[in-house]
């Protein structure tokens, strides 16, 4: 039996919104994936009190010290 995962997105406020549960590693992997290229963010796979996969989209500015 395959265990059933949590897609969450981050939102810029830092809180967690639920996308999707998938059953399947590979199948939340995929969805992740998707659902950042319709909707570019950081998302993660949630299971079991764990996070278990990120995926992010974001691209950090770097500040010069300087």
């Amino acid at each position: 039996m395959e265990s059933t995962f949590d897609i969450f997105r981050r939102l810029p406020n830092g809180n967690p919104l639920w996308v999707a549960a998938v059953k399947g590693f590979k199948a939340a992997k995929e969805k992740m994936a998707l659902e950042a290229a319709d909707s570019p963010g950081e998302y993660f796979i949630f299971s079991e009190g764990n996070i278990v996969a990120k995926f992010s989209t974001v691209v950090e500015e770097q500040v010069d010290a300087a």
